[in-house]
């Protein structure tokens, strides 16, 4: 576990014990990662299933704002938005957890500081929607136009699982909200890798030939992909045995195999994942199962057709998924 941060101008001074008095209501600090001298949580959120962008370079201006160069992980997820005593800069903030994410083993990934090596746009890729916290004081205006951007994205490799820091401060030049002018705001993002909970339900190939009869499509949670690829993982078999034994059950059947994703991200991409994904399928049923080509086509919408609200982790699981429908 981390100690408490110091102050990088006065290194023999151990940080006070600090009071939860100004914390927001139901947050609290990660176990690993302790805050700075005197900050405050503004901004908190706890999945115990959640997926993080790692911001690996520059934000530049596509279609959209987005990283020159980013990936995906996913697991425990605490996200944790402290605000910092008056009169600190970032690069002090910085230094402090600099130091002490080095000597917890932590290795850097990727860093950068200001306009022109983390990008003009940097704040409203790091601040945007799908990134905002739910549970927090009223940050509109917090990342609107800030001074002195720094980021640190950093992990820390495990034999229990991987762990994972994005750390984003920057300085709040305006007036409002009144409570932050002037103070460093730092975003704090920390995913644990672990396996995730499978509580949809599993169907066999009986199951889903009834599913199919009843409404012309049936809904797969257990085909499985590396994060932000379209690679099949080995755990995905089982499920896979069961769509080639549907189809050698009843040799007229042909379907529609389309990729489903939720929300997180822009829409081209998503939509080129999904297609990928439900064509990743397709090939494995064709060469591992023998089934018919002419019998499948893959399809991808990306999140055009969710099952269920994208606003929380719970709505974004079932909304990626891979449909069969009867051709």
């Amino acid at each position: 576990m981390l100690g408490k941060l110091i102050r990088v101008m006065i290194p023999v001074l151990i940080c006070s014990v600090i009071s939860d008095a100004k914390d927001i209501p139901g947050s609290k600090d990660h176990p690993m990662v302790s805050r700075y001298q005197d900050s405050s949580i503004v901004g908190y959120d706890l999945q115990k299933y959640g997926e993080l962008v790692l911001p690996l370079g520059k934000a530049l201006l596509k279609d959209t704002v987005q990283y020159d160069k980013k990936e995906r992980v996913e697991g425990k997820l605490t996200r944790i938005l402290y605000l910092a005593p008056a009169e600190r800069s970032t690069f002090e903030i910085y230094k402090n957890y600099e130091i002490e994410l080095e000597k917890e083993g932590f290795k850097k990934q990727f860093s950068c500081s200001g306009n022109d090596e983390c990008g003009g746009l940097f704040h409203q890729a790091i601040w945007s929607p799908e990134r905002a916290l739910k549970n927090s004081r009223d940050l509109s205006n917090v990342f609107s136009i800030p001074n002195d951007q720094r980021l640190m994205v950093a992990k820390l490799s495990r034999e229990e699982g991987d762990i994972y820091l994005v750390l984003y401060l920057a300085l709040n030049a305006q007036s409002e909200p009144q409570w932050a002018s002037k103070k460093v705001t730092m975003l704090l993002e920390v995913l644990e890798t672990t396996k995730m909970d499978e509580n949809m339900v599993k169907v066999d190939a009986d199951a889903m030939s009834k599913e199919i009869q009843a409404t012309g499509h049936v809904a797969l949670y257990g085909i499985h992909f590396d994060v932000d690829k379209a690679d099949i993982k080995p755990e995905s078999e089982p499920a896979l045995d069961e769509i080639a034994k549907l189809l050698n059950n009843d040799p007229t059947l042909t379907l529609y195999v389309v990729g489903h994703t939720d929300n997180t991200g822009t829409l081209q991409h998503n939509k080129n994942l999904s297609q990928k994904r439900a064509q990743s399928v397709v090939d494995f049923l064709v060469k591992e199962k023998h089934i018919g080509s002419k019998r499948l086509q893959g399809f991808g919408v990306g999140p055009l057709a969710p099952i269920a609200s994208n606003d929380n982790e719970e709505g974004r699981a079932k909304n990626r998924r891979v449909e069969l429908i009867k051709q």
